[in-house]
């Protein structure tokens, strides 16, 4: 409830059915909230959206990786009801990963929205350098890939 609290917050202005300001205010507010850190070296650490949202109420911010923000967004969306994937994605060899990021659908354009708070302004940039990904589906059967562009 504490996650779905702040969603609320975050889309408590934004005209009812505004499905792509709602996913956009989301991106935004994590963007806003979340200052990117690497994780600790030979450590993964990973973040749940609770514990990321309690850091911002405690301290007016957050630190963490990309996959901290993408498990903060794609929670958040999952919230509002919107279909949701995280995108696993190498920018050299295949099979070489080294960045995750989620998509969210828009239910009536059915339009993918790459929401990726490390790419800052230039997602498009950051996806014309992939060179390997696969999805992982957060509401969905595992095993469906679909193309990010």
């Amino acid at each position: 409830m504490l996650v779905r609290g702040i969603v609320e917050q975050i889309v408590g202005k934004i005209q009812p059915k505004d499905y792509l300001g709602e996913i956009l205010a989301v991106s935004y507010w994590v963007t806003e909230h979340v200052r990117y850190v690497n994780d600790p070296l030979h450590t993964e650490v990973v973040k749940d959206a609770q514990r990321l949202v309690e850091e911002i109420q405690s301290r007016g911010y957050a630190s963490g990786d990309c996959d901290d923000m993408a498990t903060l967004i794609g929670t958040m969306c999952l919230q509002l009801g919107r279909l949701v994937e995280y995108v696993v994605v190498g920018f050299g060899d295949a099979g070489q990963y080294s960045h995750v990021f989620v998509r969210v659908q828009e239910p009536r354009s059915g339009a993918w929205i790459v929401c990726d708070p490390v790419a800052g302004s230039d997602p498009r940039g950051m996806l014309d350098r992939v060179t390997t990904f696969y999805t992982v589906s957060l509401d969905a059967p595992p095993g469906a890939v679909r193309s990010i562009t």
